[in-house]
């Protein structure tokens, strides 16, 4: 090797050079490569130009030129096998030494998966949805469901209204008439909304809010009917061991009326199971004759019942969430943890 020439000797450095680069297998032996051959300091290619100024005149030029040559062989060389190793992402000018970008994945909010996971239960038990305006007058809004307009409920400090006798509804009970006066029985509907209410912004109240409300009717409809009905749906949502209760209460557009509560059972993460107390998760009751009537359906032939229920509630107690408002306060950190 010591009578080579210093042309020879670029020449055997560069058949070198080219055959270590295309026997690397990693970005980091690559990289350990270029330095012994192209490094500033103690590459082998770079020493011999450094030693330039010790040739001969006539040597020094022809030395130089092929040095030059054959560091841009090396370097093309090396090139090549970087991007063969870093796959197509190279050839599209990406640096993977960064870090990965995160994505974003959009999902639905909690009450809106509460309300899917309620009207697909009633679905598969019969139900249609029935939709209707959230602007509406007092006859559907109070009236027609024997609610009399000095009612409390009816007065401008609980109810917002728009002009005389138009107001933005209170509940979604509407449907129910507006879907008997269209259709004879039976029906079997479940009607989702937003609602609106003069009420305090704080944990447990919204003045805008979504509500579901159901509506049976049909002959021979009794309170075995009703009662069967939601511990059925109780059960699907909460789960085979959910228990309900139905203590008395009192509604204009029900009678009998009952607030239906559930005593589900919580599986703990170590396995271990426990029963709630008892909820309250919905108002329901016989539909009175009289708002069967002011349907224009004859009450002593066809009997039904209705229930209502709001599903932000629904979701607070199935998410152990306290506050209402979180649900509307729009932060991504707290809403994340419902994404589907």
């Amino acid at each position: 090797m010591t009578d080579q020439t210093p042309i020879e000797a670029l020449k055997a450095l560069e058949a070198e050079a080219v055959a270590a680069s295309a026997a690397v297998t990693d970005l980091e032996a690559l990289e350990e490569v270029r330095i012994t051959y192209l490094g500033r300091k103690e590459g082998r290619i770079s020493l011999i130009l450094r030693g330039l100024g010790g040739m001969s005149a006539e040597m020094r030029p022809k030395v130089g030129q092929e040095a030059n040559r054959v560091k841009g062989a090396v370097s093309e060389a090396l090139e090549s096998r970087e991007r063969e190793l870093a796959g197509p992402a190279s050839e599209l000018g990406a640096d993977l030494t960064l870090p990965g970008r995160s994505t974003w994945g959009g999902g639905l909010h909690p009450i809106t998966q509460a309300v899917d996971e309620i009207f697909d239960i009633f679905r598969d038990l019969g139900f249609t949805r029935a939709r209707g305006p959230e602007a509406d007058t007092e006859w559907y809004n109070f009236e027609a469901l024997n609610t009399p307009l000095d009612h409390p409920a009816a007065d401008e400090q609980d109810t917002l209204y728009l002009v005389d006798s138009v107001l933005l509804r209170s509940h979604t009970s509407p449907v129910q008439m507006r879907t008997m006066e269209k259709h004879e029985p039976p029906i079997r509907i479940i009607a989702p909304g937003w609602v609106y209410r003069r009420d305090t912004y704080d944990a447990t109240h919204t003045p805008a809010f979504m509500q579901i409300e159901g509506l049976v009717v049909d002959e021979g409809i009794s309170f075995v009917d009703f009662k069967a009905t939601l511990a059925e749906f109780a059960r699907r949502y909460w789960g085979p061991g959910t228990q309900t209760r139905f203590r008395p209460s009192f509604f204009p557009f029900t009678e009998p009326s009952a607030e239906v509560d559930v005593k589900r059972v919580i599986t703990r993460p170590d396995g271990t199971q426990e029963e709630t107390d008892w909820l309250e998760i919905m108002g329901a009751g016989m539909v009175d004759p009289a708002v069967l009537e002011n349907a224009g359906y004859d009450s002593e032939r066809y009997t039904g019942f209705a229930f209502g229920m709001g599903p932000a509630r629904i979701a607070m107690l199935k998410h152990g969430v306290d506050d209402l408002r979180t649900f509307f306060e729009n932060d991504v950190r707290f809403l994340a943890q419902f994404g589907s």
